[in-house]
């Protein structure tokens, strides 16, 4: 049995081979563009972004493993992909906190006022400023409470932070207070003095944080989103910072990635970038992960993260 690899470069694909003949020694793992390959001996498949029609032209595939969280790079991007076939996305403790150290991080520079000390290093000016606010003293609003935005609450929790969190349906979390549905977002907002976006890309959740939902935000509020690019409407988050309603934007994804050299995200004062990076987990982890998913389908179990189109992650 093969696995096609489509992430990374190629240059990575013997590091893939090396550490899945430690998990699954019978394995072939090839690079996606291997044209030796036998199209009949393909059954499982690990992609990021992959070209519209390559995902049905293999007649025994059997798993498609997304190489990231989430799916919209294969769904948006081959919208005639083969939907019959399992589409598991990738989910590893490592990923999780790898988000929640990156999170805590966007959290303490923002409360430190750490990105005042990077632009007046820049600037080379020595200048003092006051950060009066402690970790307790700040509210953080986690906006998606699935695997990834729990552990992220918990860690944030344990740091020493006020945490309560929003998602679609209704959450019981001892930590912290939990709202759920429209009706209680507002709520939610006005306590959020940094707001943490973790949602899933759906049709409800594209653009929910835009010119209204970031006005009830308290004045002075950090934006952290690590969920997806497209649930944020940067013209309305460039209208909020220019206001000073927002102080800060840590950003680490974003609708067109690799994000264009023109945009005026990259030189705003306010706005801090990363290249996509939140919850990078090491091939090690994903190859583990990946085996443990393999061995479980071809023993008849049900395997864990699976897609679902009705809910749209």
């Amino acid at each position: 049995m093969t696995i096609l690899i489509k992430s990374g470069d190629p240059s990575s694909i013997q590091q893939w081979q090396s550490l899945f003949s430690a998990h699954l020694p019978k394995l072939t793992v090839r690079w996606w563009e291997d044209t030796s390959v036998d199209p009949n001996s393909v059954r499982y498949v690990l992609v990021w972004e992959p070209d519209p029609g390559f995902l049905g032209q293999f007649p025994n595939l059997e798993v498609i493993f997304s190489s990231g969280a989430g799916v919209d790079h294969i769904t948006a991007r081959d919208p005639d992909y083969p939907k019959h076939i399992p589409l598991v996305r990738m989910y590893t403790p490592e990923s999780a906190q790898h988000m929640a150290e990156h999170v805590l991080m966007c959290c303490l520079m923002a409360t430190r006022g750490f990105a005042q000390a990077t632009h007046q290093q820049q600037q080379q000016t020595w200048h003092t400023y006051e950060t009066p606010a402690i970790a307790s003293d700040i509210t953080v609003g986690i906006m998606g409470l699935g695997n990834l935005g729990l552990h992220t609450a918990q860690y944030v929790h344990n740091a020493g932070f006020k945490v309560i969190g929003w998602s679609r349906s209704a959450k019981h979390i001892p930590f912290m207070d939990s709202y759920a549905g429209d009706e209680q977002l507002s709520t939610f907002l006005q306590r959020s003095q940094i707001i943490v976006c973790l949602l899933p890309q759906t049709s409800e959740t594209q653009h929910i944080l835009n010119a209204q939902t970031l006005a009830q935000l308290p004045k002075g509020a950090t934006i952290i989103n690590v969920g997806r690019g497209t649930h944020l409407d940067i013209t309305a988050l460039k209208n909020a910072l220019d206001a000073q309603h927002l102080g800060y934007a840590y950003l680490d994804v974003f609708a067109e990635e690799p994000l264009d050299t023109q945009s005026w995200l990259w030189t705003h004062p306010q706005v801090i970038i990363s290249p996509h990076v939140a919850a990078n987990a090491p091939r090690t982890a994903r190859v583990a992960y990946l085996s443990a998913q393999i061995t479980a389908h071809e023993s008849g179990q049900t395997m864990q993260n699976i897609y679902s189109p009705e809910l749209g992650y």
